[in-house]
């Protein structure tokens, strides 16, 4: 069964990308709660190591898997009840899927740092890997990896751990580790109760295949742990205008409702274009040189979700992205 599940690994697409990744904003979130399991994923397998589906909850879908789609990485979830954290798994209800920000603040205190969801875990009662869909690095020059993480501060034991690679095809070097706890004491490792954000320069990688495994496991409702703002870039070699752009232009609010400010510290701007996911442009603006801040309505023209707004001067352009509640 193991070797079955490790190659579906590798039939999963292979996204081309300029900059791709998943703030968990594209499938609705629930607000987790433990009352009668009105909100509470449930999973009654808890023999076999198998894909875990979405769950229909009273309380909506709870979503564990998503496909890519444009700049979402997709991924899906396997969980093996038979090792040491095991067996129950998901029999006896748990928060586990993508949650709302009012759930994040209720339970651990703390905002998603990206947007107004993220993806949560607790009490998996197993061990949890999630893979993300391949990433194709070819054509990239300075391809980058970045993502965020919270563990709960509780105590942890033996048998938990936290675990983040990136395995890589046609190329020397198989697997970059960016975090391993396996073997010590989360408890001891000073990450508790606060995002953490892991990055990774993937310049060496560059034509190679990447793919992003993150492994949890857990025995215990007070274990949670949340991700965000995960992310590959393709990256480009930055010149000294590109690079005074990225820190003289900003869009505010993000989120927002869709009527946004460009922020400009004085940048002779020519436009900006406006597209969805799956770079369907949406709007074009033309700045005709404006060099300062300039409001701009899409409410009429969006629904919440993410877009990404190039904007661009004589010098070189930007990508920001927008979340749109």
């Amino acid at each position: 069964m193991k070797t079955k599940l490790l190659l579906l690994t590798f039939l999963l697409p292979t996204i081309m990308f300029a900059q791709v990744g998943n703030g968990f904003e594209n499938t609705p979130g629930v607000t987790f709660n433990a009352t009668g399991g009105s909100c509470q994923y449930f999973d009654f397998d808890t023999a076999t190591i198998h894909i875990l589906a979405n769950y229909n909850a009273p309380c909506g879908l709870i979503y564990v898997t998503e496909p890519s789609s444009g700049a979402t990485l997709g991924y899906s979830i396997t969980l093996d009840p038979t090792s040491p954290n095991g067996p129950s798994g998901f029999s006896d209800g748990d928060f586990f899927g993508v949650g709302t920000s009012a759930f994040f603040n209720t339970e651990i205190a703390l905002s998603p740092p990206e947007g107004s969801q993220a993806f949560f875990m607790e009490d998996p009662d197993g061990d949890i890997t999630m893979t993300f869909d391949i990433v194709d690095l070819a054509g990239t020059t300075n391809p980058q990896f970045s993502m965020q993480y919270v563990l709960e501060a509780t105590s942890w034991e033996a048998e938990d751990f936290f675990k983040v690679t990136i395995q890589f095809t046609d190329c020397a070097s198989p697997t970059l580790t960016l975090i391993d706890t396996s073997g010590l004491d989360i408890d001891d490792l000073g990450i508790e109760d606060t995002w953490n954000t892991l990055n990774a320069n993937l310049t060496a990688n560059v034509g190679c295949k990447a793919q992003l495994v993150i492994e949890f496991s857990s025995n215990s409702a007070a274990e949670e742990l949340g991700l965000d703002a995960i992310a590959f870039t393709g990256g480009m070699t930055l010149s000294t205008e590109t690079l005074d752009l990225n820190s003289s232009i900003s869009v505010y609010p993000n989120p927002s409702n869709g009527a946004v400010t460009i922020k400009n510290s004085g940048i002779a701007l020519n436009n900006a274009v406006v597209t969805d996911i799956n770079g369907r442009v949406i709007k074009s603006f033309n700045l005709n040189g404006m060099t300062q801040d300039k409001q701009l309505d899409l409410r009429s023209m969006v629904s919440s979700g993410i877009y990404f707004m190039t904007i661009s001067s004589e010098n070189g352009s930007i990508v920001k992205k927008l979340i749109i509640k």
